[in-house]
């Protein structure tokens, strides 16, 4: 009876060690592809690597647009081929040079990309102003002049109301103005679409050349 328990123990014992030694292998023959970035680092130069992303860690991916809006696409656990990343490989894989922003914020990282341009919503904006001081009309809220739409020709500008004029003047400078002003522009010559802002111009026919 004691022998036969001895051989059972053994052959459990055989087989406990078996796997160790396997697992042992597998451990340090697999491909360094399959590892995380800092481990290969570390087992080929011998110096620690001290990882940002870690498997708990949350991964947060938004565009930055010119209107300032901020866009979030992305927000759940780290993808496989980003854990084990330290900061300067994170910034190969996401570099500033192309718009990218990391910012890591413990148990979460931020990846922001800057897009040149407007967002959904700002799109369809348009505000008034002035260019080559003829009355223009712009893609997107105040402060962004990036994209002219039209100018309206056959407004002339010296015989529009001095409140709406001065308005005009003032759009160029708009990120420099206090809040106030810039609300009082807001509801004056920007417009959530293109139909509000069509209406506003219709009441300036009396000002055509």
């Amino acid at each position: 009876m004691i022998k036969k328990m001895l051989g059972v123990f053994s052959a459990i014992l055989l087989v406990i060690i078996v796997a160790a030694v396997v697992y042992v292998s597998m451990v340090s023959l697999s491909d360094p592809a399959l590892k995380p970035v800092s481990t290969v680092i570390e087992s080929v130069t011998g110096r620690r690597v001290t990882s940002v992303v870690k498997p708990y860690t949350t991964i947060k991916k938004a565009n930055e647009y010119t209107c300032g809006d901020v866009e979030v696409y992305y927000r759940g656990p780290a993808p496989s081929e980003l854990i084990g990343l330290d900061h300067s490989r994170l910034l190969m894989k996401f570099p500033e040079q192309a718009g990218w922003k990391i910012e890591d914020q413990g148990d979460e990282i931020v990846i922001t990309r800057k897009v040149d341009g407007l967002c959904g919503m700002h799109k369809e904006y348009r505000h008034l102003g002035l260019y080559n001081g003829r009355l223009a009309v712009y893609q997107g809220p105040l402060g962004y002049d990036g994209i002219l739409l039209r100018v309206e020709e056959s407004i002339k500008v010296e015989a529009l109301p001095e409140p709406l004029l001065g308005q005009l003047r003032k759009a160029a400078d708009f990120n420099r103005l206090n809040q106030s002003e810039q609300l009082e522009l807001k509801n004056a010559i920007e417009f959530p679409e293109e139909t509000t802002m069509n209406n506003v111009l219709e009441n300036l026919d009396e000002y055509n050349e």
